[in-house]
């Protein structure tokens, strides 16, 4: 073990067991630890720090029960072991273990979380609300109200006070109290532990010095790709002249060093920039209704009346047609003629039918991004084949056709964008398509298609009909005689009608649902931190 302690330190250090003994010889008990601690605020006063070290931590030891003792010792701890300079030799066994671990692979992000370091020291001061009117030297006043807290203060080694000053303040918790104070005095508080705090001049060597400094590990959300976890990065970084940031795009991590008001600033901004758009649920309904009805009715009369010879003349035989089933008889003999009758029948025929196709679905999205949906079929059509003809002998090889797929049904895609007030505006394409009814081209059937593009504002849960085809047909025909059929009322006796009506209405409708509110519905939290010169204490 190798100890680099100078010389002038174990003078120091001689001096203190000098000081030591003939306090001990003096008076034991607390009036030699309260002696001890007096001997430690000369030491200080006079720049020995490690004297004045030494000093308290004796003091505290005699009279664990003094807080005033602790907290000096506390307060100089770190400076004392600065000023001591002590370098030990590593650990060979502690040199290993930490080249074994540098050299470990495929580091994880839940391992690089796990060796956070432990956050800054925060005041914990009383709740209660206080007010003050006190009249003195900085030192005085800063004492008053944190005692009136619950807390303690000790001064930098080489505080330079203000003038004296009045304080007056009401009603105020201690953290508002602590940055008024902070603010006439110029001065910054430096947290040591839960109630105790350091107070040091403000200056920027000393804001440099004495600001704590943090280093943090802010998690990349899931749902925020690289590019845009840059963007985040970029506007925090250049909102709070944050200096010290850096992206890891492998563990989606953001690692930040600055002072303690820096790094909780760019963590609430984080956050606050880093919410999920508003997402949005649309319902999609597609109803199509078709009814037909036929009506027949009337009086189907003969329109023709055959005559059959039923004489015998040279020994003819007659021919009756088979439609015929009766005669009316004129002449006799030879001349012996039938007018032939046919059955007249009556009918009066209603049919009716409807039919209702009601097609629902969901579409799931977020703000400004494209979702589609397809119900229906992929037909498949021919673009291309070889219809040549075979010639040779043998097994001719004949290459398959080129087939091509065409969506069939609805097609619809639809981008959300959402405003204030829960209104929602859908850009919308809709097509439906469906084969042509008996009509095709060299053997390719022909595709029917009913195009939509448009746009709609909606209400959340509002219910709109963005397309609709209404379309109707309607057919009569009438069969009788000729001039009978054409009587004014009566005619529809003697003639067989028919009416047919046929109608279909297919309507598209949609509601969109906020699943989750747009980020500007959030109230976001106010960060404060100071300015640029004299960031906000964090306590």
């Amino acid at each position: 073990m190798d100890l680099g302690v100078s010389s002038y330190t174990v003078v120091r250090f001689l001096r203190f067991l000098v000081v030591a003994v003939l306090c001990a010889a003096a008076s034991p008990g607390a009036d030699f630890a309260e002696r001890l601690f007096k001997a430690g605020e000369r030491a200080e006063r006079m720049g020995d720090t490690l004297q004045a070290y030494l000093l308290y931590a004796r003091a505290a030891a005699l009279d664990p029960s003094n807080l005033a003792y602790a907290t000096r010792k506390a307060a100089l701890q770190a400076k004392a072991e600065l000023t001591a300079q002590v370098k030990l030799d590593p650990d060979p066994a502690d040199v290993a273990a930490e080249s074994a671990k540098s050299t470990q692979e495929n580091v994880t992000g839940d391992d690089l979380l796990e060796r956070e370091a432990l956050p800054a020291p925060s005041l914990a001061g009383s709740p209660e609300i206080k007010s003050f009117n006190l009249k003195g030297d900085v030192r005085t006043i800063f004492e008053k109200v944190a005692e009136a807290y619950g807390l303690l203060v000790v001064f930098d080694s080489d505080y330079q006070a203000p003038p004296p000053f009045t304080f007056r303040l009401d009603d105020v918790g201690f953290q508002d109290a602590l940055r008024a104070l902070e603010m006439v005095s110029s001065s910054f508080l430096v947290p040591v532990n839960a109630h105790l705090a350091m107070v040091v001049r403000d200056t920027p060597q000393k804001r440099t010095e004495r600001a704590p400094m943090v280093s943090i590990t802010i998690p990349i959300p899931e749902h925020i790709s690289v590019p845009e976890s840059q963007e985040l990065v970029t506007a925090v970084q250049q909102a709070l002249d944050i200096r010290r940031i850096r992206t890891d795009a492998s563990h989606k991590l953001i690692f930040i060093r600055d002072q303690v008001s820096r790094v909780q600033a760019a963590r609430a901004m984080f956050e606050t920039l880093s919410r999920l758009i508003s997402q949005v649920d649309i319902d999609v309904e597609f109803i199509s209704i078709d009814k037909s009805s036929t009506v027949n009715y009337g009086i189907s009369l003969p329109n023709s009346f055959p005559l059959v010879d039923f004489g015998s003349v040279a020994h003819a035989s007659s021919s009756i047609p088979s439609s015929v089933s009766s005669f009316l008889a004129l002449g006799g003999g030879a001349s012996f003629i039938g007018l032939g009758i046919s059955e007249i029948s009556t009918s009066a025929t209603l049919s009716n039918s409807s039919v209702m196709n009601l097609l629902k679905s969901q579409i799931v999205t977020l703000d400004g991004q494209a979702a589609t949906l397809h119900i229906g079929d992929r037909y498949p059509f021919i673009q291309s084949g070889y219809y040549g003809a075979a010639t040779g002998t043998g097994q001719t090889y004949a290459p398959p056709p080129n087939v091509s797929y065409t969506d069939l049904g609805l097609s619809l895609k639809v981008t959300p964008s959402v405003h204030i007030d829960e209104e929602v505006t859908l850009d919308l394409e809709a097509e439906y398509s469906v084969l042509g009814a008996g009509s095709s081209i060299s053997g390719i059937p022909i595709v029917a298609s009913r195009k939509f593009t448009g746009k709609v504002r909606l209400k959340n849960g509002e219910w709109a009909v963005i397309a609709g085809l209404v379309q109707t047909t309607n057919a009569d025909s009438q069969n009788g005689i000729a001039g009978l059929a054409n009587i004014p009322f009566l005619g529809k006796l003697f003639s067989q009608n028919s009416r047919e009506h046929d109608s279909t209405e297919v309507l598209l409708v949609l509601k969109p649902h906020l699943i989750s509110m747009p980020p500007w519905e959030y109230v976001a939290k106010p960060i404060w931190v100071g300015s640029e010169s004299k960031p906000l204490s964090v306590y």
